[in-house]
C-alpha cells in the first residue's frame, strides 16, 4: 500500500498573500510620512521590493498546476541529493587528508 503525501493546501498561500498585501499597504501609507531623508526612503523601497517578491511567489504557487508542482519537487529532491553527495565527497577528502597528515607525523 503506497502512502500518499499530503500536499499543503492553498490556504497557506492565500494567508501569505493577504499578509504581504497588508505589508504593502503599510509601506505605501508610511512612505509619505517619512521625513528622514534618503535612508528612510531606501528602507521603504526595499520593503516594497520584498513585498512584491512575496506577492509574486504566492500568486505563482496559487496558479501553479499540480504537475508543475510535482516537477518542482522532483528537481528540489535531485538538487538536495547532488548537494549531499558533494558534501560527502568533501568530508571524505578532508578525512583522508587528516589521516595522511597523522600517519606522517
Amino acid at each position: 500500500m503506497e502512502k500518499k503525501r499530503k500536499q499543503p493546501g492553498k490556504g497557506r498561500h492565500v494567508f501569505y498573500l493577504i499578509s504581504a498585501s497588508g505589508m504593502l499597504f503599510y509601506a505605501l501609507t508610511q512612505m509619505g510620512h517619512s521625513n528622514g531623508g534618503s535612508a528612510s526612503h531606501v528602507f521603504w523601497y526595499v520593503w516594497l521590493g520584498f513585498t512584491a517578491v512575496i506577492i509574486a511567489a504566492n500568486v505563482n504557487m496559487l496558479l501553479m498546476s499540480e504537475g508543475k508542482r510535482e516537477e518542482m519537487a522532483r528537481i528540489k529532491r535531485a538538487k538536495a541529493q547532488r548537494w549531499e553527495r558533494a558534501l560527502e565527497k568533501r568530508i571524505a577528502k578532508r578525512a583522508e587528508a587528516v589521516q595522511r597528515s597523522r600517519s606522517r607525523g
